[in-house]
């Protein structure tokens, strides 16, 4: 005689539920060519304060550039987090002395978006560019966001599923803060950027789904360390599997309406992982279920149903409409083909359960086998048990602003302030200059 509880969850089971897309952050391009130090030569450099900020803005924005080339997860998410106090440092600056915020050379900030694929290769984004120091701001939080996205993939694959969670939510908590507080403060500063000029990331609706599908991956690896103790609650694995598939649905839903955009630049291969998590986490609440209902020891012949059904949904799809496994699982030339080794074995781990219940009905409980799962049997509502938690620029301190002037600071001695401050070359002056000129020279008792 079968006993669910005596069947033990099969490694390509915990593989095929943690299985996670690649995240690597995007790229600065021609980091070289901008400095902020030559920019602000004429406004900035002759402040002692403001000199060595730029200093250190240039400084930090190679590395983190080095970083994101070299997709070293952990050292962006360490750069990111070092430059990102600077460049707000410099934005508020800006916000508080329009006046004097004058620049020698434009600022031209251009960068390849990380989860958009249509750039070279499909990899990454192509490049979007801004002369905005508040687009420089939001890449370089996404940039952080999408770190602890790949620390979190990392984390999975060496089997630390608590660090995973951790980071995943991070990622999304980071995202929901550019969605609800940051971006919308950029709109509201009269930007007339337009979101179909900026990677995904960098987009209110984009960074609401990637929200949702952190906080999904994060739940991802809770159902993996919960299926490694030694009592598993099947009931609540199966709700915790239905909130996977709809937190990702509600992803998909997302971009389509507020980033259609953008939606339409996301690489295929991702996706395409995106309908296979779709598919596969539908086939394990079902699974799971299955084996609740067993367990219940009442209700043999729904379990078996129940369990038919999640062995139907865990083939390939017969179209692109239909239920199923994406076919590109077969396809030798897919990302998801990786996959396909974990899928045959959890498909023969299945059908053993099958033939050990089918059997058991038979000659021990002679239960009644529904043709079809009763609707009221099928799990309607999951349960997600991850949530986004407070992220602030605050965490990384508060900035002071630095000055700017095109005036440089008076030498030791005394000067007479009267005077008009000397404009630098190439420096267009302003009805500011013009009146101070003025006012000096009627001060002066001279001809106007």
């Amino acid at each position: 005689m079968s006993d669910g509880d005596d069947v033990p969850i099969p490694p390509s089971l915990i593989r095929l539920a943690t299985s996670l897309h690649q995240y690597n952050a995007g790229s600065i391009d021609s980091a070289n060519k901008l400095t902020f130090s030559k920019s602000f030569k004429s406004s900035g450099m002759h402040h002692p304060a403001t000199s060595s900020l730029l200093r250190t803005l240039d400084s930090n924005r190679v590395d983190l550039a080095t970083s994101l080339t070299s997709k070293d997860a952990a050292g962006v998410e360490g750069n990111a987090t070092r430059y990102l106090p600077s460049i707000r440092r410099l934005l508020l600056s800006c916000e508080v002395q329009p006046d004097t915020a004058v620049l020698d050379t434009k600022l031209n900030f251009q960068w390849r978006g990380a989860l958009e694929g249509d750039g070279p290769g499909g990899t990454c984004g192509k490049v979007r560019s801004s002369q905005a120091l508040m687009y420089e701001v939001s890449m370089t939080i996404s940039s952080i966001a999408i770190a602890h996205a790949s620390l979190g993939c990392s984390s999975s694959q060496t089997g630390d599923f608590t660090s995973s969670v951790t980071n995943f939510k991070k990622a999304a908590s980071i995202m929901d803060y550019m969605h609800t507080k940051h971006l919308p403060q950029w709109v509201s500063l009269g930007s007339s950027t337009s979101e179909g000029d900026l990677p995904i990331e960098c987009t209110s609706g984009g960074c609401a789904g990637f929200s949702r599908v952190f906080l999904a991956h994060a739940q991802q690896m809770a159902i993996a360390k919960a299926l490694q103790g030694d009592t598993i609650n099947f009931g609540l694995v199966a709700k915790l599997c239905k909130g996977v598939q709809g937190e990702i649905d509600e992803f998909v839903k997302m971009l389509r309406k507020d980033a259609a955009v953008h939606y339409c630049r996301l690489p295929p291969p991702y996706l395409k992982y995106i309908a296979f998590q779709i598919a596969l986490q539908e086939a394990l609440t079902m699974y799971f279920n299955a084996r609740a209902t067993w367990n219940k020891g009442s209700e043999f012949g729904l379990a078996l149903a129940m369990m038919y059904d999640a062995r139907s949904m865990l083939e390939v799809r017969a179209s692109v409409t239909s239920r199923g496994i994406p076919e590109d699982i077969e396809n030798s030339n897919s990302a998801l083909y990786v996959l396909r080794g974990e899928l045959v074995n959890f498909r023969s781990h299945v059908d053993k359960i099958v033939e050990g219940w089918k059997r058991d009905v038979d000659t021990v409980y002679f239960d009644k086998i529904p043709n079809t799962v009763p609707v009221a049997s099928v799990l309607k509502k999951g349960m997600v048990m991850m949530k986004v938690e407070p992220w602030s620029h605050a965490s990384l301190g508060d900035p002071e602003p630095v000055p700017l002037s095109v005036q440089a600071p008076a030498p030791p001695g005394g000067e007479d302030y009267s005077a008009p401050p000397p404009t630098a070359p190439g420096i267009e002056r302003t009805d500011s200059d013009l009146a101070r000129e003025l006012q000096a020279k009627l001060n002066a008792g001279e001809d106007v």
